[in-house]
């Protein structure tokens, strides 16, 4: 049972009470069969299990347990963090004024062909009647957001954002997009182009709403304060995560909001760097004149964040020879004071890695991962053959391609079984981190007024470090024996240029896990 701010009771608990109390009043009253007092015996077996006052005690105690799981579950509901979804919809957000969002559509780049000067008008205003749009193969409608005019190469990168909704918006690079109304000169299809269209979300889930709500419980918006521009700047798009103002980053009366992007399906290190779509909802939600919440004398800017690759280097205590752990008795390569990279390719089955630990004797072809930066994930590699080419360089050979590229600089660890959950878990890591500041809060006279919100104190903290070990326990379960974070280079964002760029946000740069 959860903890509760209240007294429980466990079964038989008050049938107990209730005999022991019992069992006292008779040891003061006469049986009136013996005229002496009730003995030990009599007592006892009065109320022994079984009989008529031990059935009437445990029946008032099931009667009160089923009392006392009624008030549980109420205690558990006016709790946003435990409520079910029936009180968090018709309960919470009605009372608190906070609905739900509703899908959001996703966006991204496409290569479209035309002749030179062709030019394509777009609108941020989603459904805007003049913009060019077109559909994909399921019908969905995309809309240029940015007017273009085709350059003398003949082919222009535009900038499309969703006019439905859903994770089905998010198309992956590749995808064809079929224009409905093109400009004079232009081929009928474009090309959707890397890393594929973000920031497409379905209706916002129950555990969305009650961690939005929980945050504006915490520090009440009210008067345009830094909790209510967080708060409208959530609630302009369900494909927003989360928002971290900076008050008067610039002077009285501006606000910088910068904002994150919800992850969704997309992978990879950049999946919560917003798309132009996010921004432009945003920021017509936010910026004044046309903002329908925002008084016109304030002055906000809303940008996005700047991923900012963070290297990494783990040593973990997992089993050996396991499908649980490492894949071999002896993990290669290993760690002393260098990561296992890659210096010189020939091809991608042929490529040779610098370490500073020796390949095991009798081993001629150890079981390796590459981390493949792209995605945040770690790849096995199909490895044929490893052999010495002196001054601790090794010549590998793949039996076939990995799926990632290898290059100079890649980093290789020994391959560990559940690699896919060890990922997953890198990635929730830096997933909970947050952006740092837009100044420096040490030596401008701004730190005092300007410093995030909300505080990294109390959510998304900006500066990575050994909790990342165990997120990583929590990702590997049983398995995990220990962990240490041998480096992680930088650990705190780094303040940008100018404010008016949006503060920095670490993310998952080259990582590398070697047997401690």
């Amino acid at each position: 049972m959860a903890d509760q701010s209240f007294a429980t009771f466990s079964r038989g608990q008050l049938r107990d009470e209730i005999l022991s109390n019992f069992r006292t009043g008779l040891r003061s009253r006469i049986n009136p069969a013996t005229g002496a007092p009730f003995s030990e015996t009599e007592i006892a077996v009065a109320t022994a299990q079984g009989s008529r006052f031990w059935i009437e005690a445990d029946a008032i105690d099931l009667v009160c347990l089923g009392l006392q799981a009624r008030g549980t579950v109420l205690a558990d509901q006016v709790r946003i963090d435990r409520a079910s979804p029936e009180w968090l919809r018709d309960y919470h957000s009605p009372l608190w004024g906070v609905p739900y969002l509703p899908a959001s559509g996703g966006g991204g780049k496409v290569a479209a062909a035309a002749t030179s000067g062709s030019v394509w008008v777009g609108s941020t205003t989603l459904g805007a009647p003049a913009a060019v749009y077109g559909t994909d193969e399921t019908g969905l409608r995309y809309q240029v957001l940015l007017g273009e005019t085709t350059p003398g190469s003949g082919t222009v990168t535009l900038q499309l954002g969703a006019v439905d909704s859903g994770t089905q918006t998010n198309l992956a690079a590749g995808k064809t997009i079929t224009w409905a109304n093109p400009p004079l000169g232009a081929q009928p299809t474009a090309t959707v182009l890397a890393p594929g269209f973000t920031g497409g979300t379905d209706a916002e889930t129950d555990q969305e709403f009650s961690k939005r709500l929980a945050s504006q419980i915490r520090h009440k918006p009210a008067s345009g304060n830094s909790s209510q521009m967080r708060a409208w700047a959530r609630e302009a798009t369900n494909s927003v995560e989360d928002a971290f103002v900076y008050s008067c980053a610039y002077h009285a009366g501006s606000v910088h909001v910068a904002i994150t992007q919800k992850r969704g399906t997309t992978t990879g290190p950049n999946a919560r760097v917003p798309s132009l779509a996010t921004l432009a909802t945003v920021t017509a939600y936010l910026v004044p004149p046309g903002s329908p919440v925002v008084p016109s004398r304030v002055h906000v800017v809303v940008t996005g964040v700047t991923a900012q690759p963070t290297n990494t280097i783990l040593q973990l205590n997992l089993p050996k020879r396991s499908t649980a752990g490492y894949t071999d008795a002896a993990p290669w390569p290993g760690y002393v004071s260098a990561v296992a990279d890659v210096n010189q390719v020939t091809d991608q089955t042929h490529f040779r890695v610098h370490s500073d630990t020796a390949l095991p004797a009798g081993v001629s072809a150890p079981s390796l991962m590459v981390w493949n930066q792209s995605t945040s994930a770690f790849e096995k590699l199909l490895v044929a053959s490893v052999s010495s080419a002196g001054s601790g360089n090794y010549n590998v050979t793949l039996s076939s391609p990995p799926a990632s590229t290898i290059a100079v600089g890649s980093w290789i660890s020994p391959d560990i079984g559940r690699r896919v959950s060890l990922s997953q878990g890198i990635t929730d890591y830096f997933d909970s981190l947050g952006p740092g500041e837009i100044i420096n809060l040490t030596s401008d006279d701004r730190a005092h007024r300007a410093a995030r919100f909300p505080d990294p104190a109390e959510e998304y903290p900006y500066r990575a470090g050994a909790a990342i070990v165990a997120r990583l326990g929590e990702a590997l379960g049983s398995a995990f024996g220990d962990g240490v974070l041998v480096s992680m280079s930088p650990a705190t964002p780094t303040v940008p240029a100018e404010p008016i760029l949006g503060p920095n946000l670490l993310v998952a740069g080259k990582v590398a896990i070697y047997s401690l």
